[in-house]
């Protein structure tokens, strides 16, 4: 079952989802912690709250950074996932182990890539913790109802986005596998799916990814909370 906390503002939601981040690479075991990341609007303020606490809070070069979907696109490229948080998460990202999804390559081979990398790292168990935002529309990832992509198996998927342009995704398999799921929900279009998730009655493929796991944390600013 999701575990729900509420916070006021987004920038406090990304305090915490960071905080929560640092307090698992301090209790992993292993060397390297296995983090996938994603994009959206508030993920930026969870990387730039990362950058604050490293080499005070803990060790960024503890970290494995992946990717759970990414536009195809150039790293250089604005709508480039990893490109933002490699702006965002400054000495983090020279001193983790980065693994980003090749954007620049025609997307079935980029997703081929990506599986193989994925495979070497445990397949659908490569990630020890997966940070997740979803969409008003309930997406997870790049993962949008009604789409092949969604119903994929394997780990990583092709597909598209309402907009028409193509998405690298890793596969729900892959989300519903990761140790744990950390969950930032901003704005009340997001409630819905929450409330789902929060219930137990997996329709959108948010709360489907959230279906089952033992561990999922929800961080939910105020307005996503009243909406409930």
């Amino acid at each position: 079952m999701a575990r729900l906390l509420t916070h006021s503002t987004p920038a406090c939601v990304a305090s915490a989802a960071a905080d929560a981040i640092v307090r698992a690479v301090n209790r992993h075991q292993g060397h390297r912690f296995n983090l996938a990341l994603s994009g959206g609007s508030t993920p930026p303020l969870i990387f730039r709250r990362l950058r604050r606490l490293a080499g005070r809070g803990f060790a960024p070069d503890r970290l494995r950074l992946f990717w759970i979907d990414e536009r195809c696109v150039p790293i250089s490229h604005p709508d480039s996932n990893a490109g933002s948080a490699r702006k965002h998460l400054g000495n983090i990202w020279d001193a983790a182990d980065v693994r980003i999804m090749s954007g620049a390559l025609p997307p079935p081979d980029a997703a081929e890539a990506y599986a193989r990398r994925l495979h070497y790292f445990g397949g659908a168990y490569a990630f020890d913790m997966a940070l997740v935002g979803l969409g008003p529309d309930g997406h997870v990832a790049s993962l949008f109802p009604g789409t092949d992509a969604l119903e994929a198996g394997g780990s990583v998927a092709v597909g598209r986005a309402p907009s028409g342009d193509y998405r690298i995704s890793v596969t729900l398999p892959v989300l519903r596998s990761a140790r744990s799921l950390l969950v930032v929900a901003c704005g009340a279009s997001k409630a819905w799916a929450v409330r789902e998730a929060l219930t137990g009655r997996p329709v959108s493929p948010f709360a489907r990814a959230c279906s089952g796991r033992p561990r999922v944390e929800i961080h939910a600013d105020a307005a996503c909370s009243r909406a409930l």
